[in-house]
C-alpha cells in the first residue's frame, strides 16, 4: 500500500495544480477567440464560410501536427521545459498578428500566425493535461481535470465579450479602409501575459510528475496498470475516436455559433424586410451593442457562463453520478438541443443553442481522463495521441461551412455536431465494458515488445 503524503507534498501538489491551471485559461483564451474570428473575418475580408472554416483547420491542424513531437520532446526535457517553450511559442505567434494585421492584411497571414500560436498551445496542453491527471487519486483524475478546465472556461467567458466589444463594435460601411486595430489588441495583449506567465515558470519548480502523488506513474508496483499495449486497449481507442468526434462537434457548433444565432434571430422574408426576435432586439439594447454580430456574441458569452459552470459543477457532480453515466446524460441532452436547433425553429432555437455549452462543459475533460486511466508509463504517449485527436476540430468546420455555403441555411450543418455528440453518448454507456476488456487484453508476448506501443 502506498503511504499517505505528507503534509508539504500535498501544499506542493495544489501549487502545482494551481499553477498548470493558469495555463488552462490561456488556451481557453486563444480558443475562445476563434468563435468570433469566423463572422469577423467573412464580414472584414468578405470570405466565404467554407473558406472562414479554415481558421479551425490552421488551430487544430497544428495540434495534430505537434502533439507527438512535443509528446517525444517533454519525454526528454521534462514537463517544466515543455511548458516553457510552448509558452514562448505561443508568445511568438501572439505578436505575429502585427504583421499580419499592419502589413499583410491578407486571410491567409492571420492563418499562419495562428497556426504558430497553435503550435505552442499543443506543446503547453499536452504537457499540462495528463501532469494534472496524475496530480492525485486516479479516481478523482476526470473531476481533478474538469476544474482545471473551469480555468479554461472563465476565458470562454471573458474572449467572446471582448472580440464582440473590438471586433464588431462599430459599423463598417462598403468602401470602408480594412482595419484589423482591434483585433491587434487581444493578441498583443496575450502575448505580453504570456511572457509573463514564462517568466513566473522560468523561476518556480514544478514537482515531478514521476513521484508526485500516489497512482502516479512511478508509483510502485500497481496491479490495476493495464500491461497490454495500447493498441489492445479499447477503452483507450474508443475515447480517441470519442475525442475527435466530440471535439469536431464542439468546434463546428463554437465557429458558426454567431452566424447561426443571426439567421434565427433575424429573419428575412422574400421582400427584403427583416423581423428581429424581440428578446435579441431587448438584450442588444440591454449590452449596448451596436450591431447584430455584437449582439451575437455577447449570445456567446451567456452561453460561456453556463460553460463555465457546467466546468466548476462537474466535479461535485460526479460524487452522485459516475463520470461515464454524466457523460452519456450529457451526450443526450445536447443531440437533443442539435435537433431543436436544426429544426430552425425561428426566433426560438437560438434560445436554445446555448444551454448545448453547459452539456458540452464536462466532455474533453472526462473523455481525456476515462481513456487514460489505468495506463501507468504508458499515460504519457497516450495523452500526445489524445491531443492529436482533437484535429476533428481542424475537419468539421470547412465542411460545415461548405453545407452552408451550398444549402444558404446554417440549420442544415449542425448535423455533424449532431454526430459528433452520439459518440460520447455511446462511450459513457460501453467505458464498464471496455475498462474490463483493457484490463483482460494480454501483453505483448516478448519476442513482439519491441514492435508494440509502449
Amino acid at each position: 500500500m502506498m503511504p499517505a503524503p505528507t503534509a508539504s507534498r500535498n501544499r506542493s501538489l495544489v501549487f502545482a495544480f494551481v499553477m498548470v491551471a493558469t495555463l488552462f485559461f490561456i488556451w481557453g483564451f486563444c480558443h475562445a477567440m476563434l468563435d468570433v474570428l469566423n463572422k469577423h473575418f467573412q464580414n472584414i475580408l468578405h470570405v466565404s464560410k467554407t473558406q472562414s472554416g479554415f481558421i479551425q483547420t490552421s488551430v487544430f491542424g497544428a495540434y495534430f501536427l505537434l502533439a507527438l513531437p512535443s509528446a517525444l520532446l517533454i519525454r526528454r526535457i521534462g514537463y517544466q521545459k515543455g511548458i516553457l517553450l510552448g509558452l514562448v511559442v505561443v508568445a511568438f505567434g501572439a505578436f505575429l498578428f502585427v504583421p499580419a494585421g499592419l502589413w499583410f492584411k491578407t486571410f491567409w497571414s492571420f492563418l499562419f500566425a495562428l497556426f504558430v500560436l497553435s503550435s505552442g498551445l499543443a506543446c503547453i496542453e499536452t504537457a499540462a493535461n495528463p501532469y494534472v491527471t496524475v496530480l492525485g487519486p486516479k479516481d478523482g483524475a476526470a473531476a481533478r481535470l474538469s476544474v482545471a478546465q473551469a480555468f479554461n472556461s472563465l476565458a470562454y467567458i471573458i474572449a467572446p465579450t471582448v472580440g464582440g466589444l473590438l471586433l464588431f463594435g462599430k459599423r463598417h460601411e462598403a468602401g470602408d479602409a480594412v482595419d484589423f486595430g482591434g483585433l491587434l489588441i487581444p493578441y498583443v495583449a496575450l502575448g505580453c501575459v504570456v511572457l509573463v506567465v514564462f517568466g513566473v515558470f522560468w523561476c518556480i519548480r514544478l514537482p515531478n510528475i514521476d513521484d508526485a502523488a500516489p497512482g502516479s506513474e512511478s508509483a510502485a508496483p500497481d496491479a490495476s496498470v493495464h500491461r497490454a499495449p495500447l493498441v489492445r486497449q479499447p477503452h483507450f481507442l474508443w475515447g480517441i475516436a470519442t475525442q475527435f468526434l466530440y471535439i469536431a462537434a464542439q468546434v463546428g457548433v463554437n465557429a458558426f455559433a454567431v452566424n447561426y444565432i443571426l439567421e434565427n434571430a433575424i429573419v428575412r422574408d422574400a421582400s427584403g424586410q427583416t423581423a428581429t426576435d424581440p428578446l435579441f432586439a431587448w438584450y442588444g439594447t440591454l449590452t449596448g451593442a451596436v450591431t447584430p454580430e455584437e449582439t451575437a456574441a455577447y449570445v456567446i458569452t451567456i452561453a460561456m457562463i453556463l460553460y463555465a459552470t457546467g466546468r466548476f459543477t462537474g466535479a461535485a457532480v460526479t460524487k452522485t453520478i459516475r463520470p461515464p453515466l454524466l457523460l452519456s446524460l450529457c451526450g443526450i441532452a445536447n443531440c437533443l438541443i442539435i435537433l431543436v436547433v436544426m429544426a430552425d425553429l425561428k426566433h426560438l432555437s437560438w434560445k436554445v443553442l446555448p444551454f448545448c455549452w453547459l452539456f458540452m462543459s464536462i466532455m474533453f475533460p472526462f473523455i481525456f481522463a476515462m481513456s487514460l486511466r489505468n495506463l501507468g508509463p504508458k499515460t504519457k504517449l497516450a495523452a500526445s495521441f489524445q491531443i492529436m485527436s482533437i484535429v476533428g476540430g481542424a475537419i468539421a468546420p470547412p465542411l460545415m461551412g461548405w453545407l452552408a455555403d451550398q444549402y444558404h441555411n446554417m440549420a442544415v450543418c449542425f448535423v455533424l455536431p449532431l454526430v459528433g455528440f452520439v459518440a460520447p453518448t455511446l462511450y459513457g454507456f460501453a467505458y464498464p465494458q471496455l475498462l474490463e476488456k483493457s484490463r483482460l487484453a494480454p501483453p505483448a508476448p516478448p519476442e513482439h515488445a519491441h514492435r508494440a506501443l509502449p
